[in-house]
């Protein structure tokens, strides 16, 4: 409407058609010299009243123009139409605690969903997605609904990959026809950032959406924290010093020094080491304890560190057992080198029995059973042995010379292990250690090249069943086993071919014979986890501190339990972690009779403070080809007006009123110029 006050241009055109302007008649005697004179000065204000003419038109034409708001838009660029919908994800990830250019980047990130939401109309339908999104959030909500959500958003420790953040986005338009805008912001760190990984992901034209990726400009100046920790010592008994070693983590560029990295357990601080680490690097922190009464020791590791602190602590659950059951079993007497390594030992309650008499109805409380001179098994011990296995037991079968080959092939068979054939009474040496072998576990940091392995001077060979599996620990130069580990159900089965005597071989007066049967016995059951990370997902299994009945998990510190959500599948219990939506800490589980100590610890890949810029956005955005995909620089101008000038088009009324300006001032310099005293002086020149 605004382009009908253009026939105001009409009125300039008018007056000099005119020409308002009255002469005044002079009288002179003689007009000769003056004829040439009067022709050229009529030329010149012809000329001004034209140039005059053109600038006001110009003038008036350019204030109209500008009045009308014009807008230049590029070819890419769409207005909207009808009813739109707007999506926005705000990555409330712990990675957005951290300070950007312009402060905490999660307020920065709020900000701009506040402004994207001013830039639409108010009859605009909206979703807000965050990391940890209920079922509220998935429904559309008005514009004052979502500035009031956007408001209650607060740090999460879940997190989640752009991609998976544009699928929930996508899902927003299934049954939308409309036009559907969807907004990422996000620090875009660079463990989230997976569009690069598979084009498919970046796919996502058919959704009907148009992403618009908001990088925050994050500054990624370095986090200090507790990356991972281990004990040094697989078990822990009561009155034994527990070594630890937590790796602490630099992710700045400057060196940092004389860091305090505090150990606490039960809610005493038990030690502290200072520890130095460089740039871009880490160290280890070496911490001990030492082990006070039965049952669950609960502690944690922790460091002081600014403005990421998620993960400045980690937790960790100790449960002191009892002592390690083994048995013994034997016919006539037993291994007098075993009896050695066991009786006494702080951490194992040894007990030996000839076979025909002992009691096996408790075998489930025994973690490891040695066979070393039982000449026959009946086939009754050797069920029973199978279901003790089964189970989760470890049995350690060394037969002798003059074994009944038969009946032991009854028990290898019932275990899944490879069965004996004739004894090669040939002298041999073992050649290989198998150092990778689990039984190994932290026994060797390194392994000589001369190393004394086992001499036999007879042994049994193996006959591999149709089935069975074994691990191959010691082999000897012909090729023929030793030493086997056979896994069977939740158990283990070693099997040596050759008996343990003096008379046969040089085995228990070698170094290596009292880890290798030590291990037998302090891996014979799971060695239960430090702690667990907090995931989408995770589960974590437990013992006999969760039954059928109704479990509770406690958090240190807090008054009150949880009733612990515990699924059981067969013989293994599991607690739904995920579904109880823990927090990191130190929690105890409890069923009234058994208590189990539990850990848990947010994931660390938020703590990797490396984040993409808008250039490496873009350019990822290009190779992919995703054309409803664009990147949003981090500028200084709020989101709603750089959403305007997207969708309506860049505004041209500044540049037309500028041009009026410029045609009224040309006007008035016209009007000024001395057109004809400069003529006069050309004139008196000549």
């Amino acid at each position: 409407m605004m382009l009908i006050a253009l026939v105001g241009v009409l009125i300039p055109i008018i007056i000099h058609l005119v020409k308002l302007r009255r002469y005044k008649k002079v009288y002179f005697s003689n007009t000769e010299m003056l004829s040439e004179l009067q022709s050229e000065q009529r030329n010149s204000s012809r000329l001004r009243e034209w140039l005059v003419l053109a600038a006001r038109v110009l003038a008036i034409t350019l204030l109209v123009l500008a009045f009308a708001q014009p807008k230049v838009r590029k070819q890419s660029e769409e207005a909207i139409v009808g009813g739109t919908y707007v999506s926005v994800y705000i990555d409330n990830s712990y990675s957005m605690g951290d300070e950007g250019s312009e402060g905490i980047l999660l307020e920065q990130a709020k900000k701009k969903a506040r402004e994207i939401a001013a830039a639409y109309p108010a009859e605009t339908k909206f979703q807000i997605v965050t990391n940890d999104n209920g079922g509220q959030r998935r429904r559309s909500l008005t514009r004052e609904e979502f500035i009031a959500t956007v408001d209650e958003v607060q740090l999460s420790p879940q997190s989640m990959t752009i991609s998976d953040a544009m699928q929930k986005q996508a899902g927003f338009a299934t049954g939308v026809s409309s036009n559907i805008h969807a907004y990422v912001i996000s620090d875009f760190q660079r463990s989230a950032w997976d569009l690069a990984d598979s084009k498919e992901k970046a796919e996502v034209n058919h959704s009907g959406c148009r992403y618009s990726l908001v990088p925050l400009g994050a500054t990624g100046q370095g986090n200090l924290y507790i990356d991972t920790m281990w004990l040094n010592e697989p078990l822990a008994s009561e009155g034994s010093e527990v070594r630890l070693t937590a790796v602490v983590r630099n992710t700045g560029e400057k060196r940092v020094e004389s860091m305090p990295v505090k150990l606490y357990v039960n809610g005493e601080q038990k030690g502290m080491a200072s520890v130095d680490v460089d740039g871009k690097s880490q160290t280890e922190a070496k911490l001990s304890f030492t082990v006070r009464g039965m049952g669950v020791m609960n502690g944690y590791v922790e460091l002081t560190d600014y403005p990421i602190t998620f993960d400045d602590s980690l937790y960790f659950s100790v449960n002191v057992r009892e002592r390690q059951r083994v048995l013994a079993l034997h016919s006539g007497a037993a291994n007098t080198y075993i009896r050695r390594l066991f009786d006494g030992d702080s951490i194992t309650e040894y007990a030996e029995s000839p076979l025909a008499s002992a009691d096996l109805s408790q075998s489930d409380e025994i973690e490891l059973i040695t066979m070393t001179s039982v000449k026959s098994i009946t086939s009754g011990v050797a069920q029973t042995l199978g279901n003790y296995v089964e189970d989760g037991g470890t049995l350690l079968i060394a037969p002798p010379a003059d074994c009944d080959i038969e009946s032991y092939n009854t028990l290898l068979t019932a275990v899944g292990a490879p069965q004996i054939e004739g004894y090669d009474t040939n002298t041999s040496s073992c050649t290989r250690l198998n150092t990778e072998a689990a039984l190994f576990h932290q026994v060797f940091r390194r392994v000589e090249e001369n190393v004394e392995l086992p001499t036999v001077k007879g042994y049994f060979t193996l006959r591999n069943t149709a089935g069975a599996s074994c691990e191959e620990i010691l082999t000897m130069a012909n090729g023929a086993v030793y030493l086997a580990a056979v896994p069977c159900g939740e158990g283990a089965v070693y099997l040596f071919t050759a008996p343990l005597e003096t008379t046969n071989g040089d085995f228990m007066q070698q170094a290596l014979f009292v880890p290798t049967i030590y291990n037998m016995a302090l891996y014979s059951r799971p060695t239960p986890m430090l702690y667990y990370t907090l995931a989408e997902g995770a589960t974590v299994e437990v013992g006999s501190a969760a039954t059928e009945g109704q479990t509770s998990l406690t958090k240190d510190g807090e008054e009150g339990s949880t009733v612990a959500e515990i699924r059981h599948t067969g013989k293994h219990s599991y607690l739904m972690a995920d579904g109880m939506q823990l927090e990191a800490g130190n929690y105890r589980l409890s069923n009234g009779k058994a208590e189990q100590g539990l850990s848990f610890n947010y994931s660390r890949s938020e703590s990797q403070m490396e984040f993409c810029s808008a250039k490496e956005l873009k350019a990822t955005i290009k190779e992919l080809e995703a054309k409803n995909v664009e990147v949003f620089e981090n500028s200084s101008k709020p989101m709603d007006e750089l959403i305007r000038q997207r969708t309506g088009g860049r505004s041209l009324t500044r540049w037309f009123l500028l041009g009026a300006l410029a045609m009224l001032a040309a006007e008035t310099l016209l009007l000024r110029i001395p057109f004809r005293k400069r003529h006069n002086q050309a004139m008196t020149r000549e």
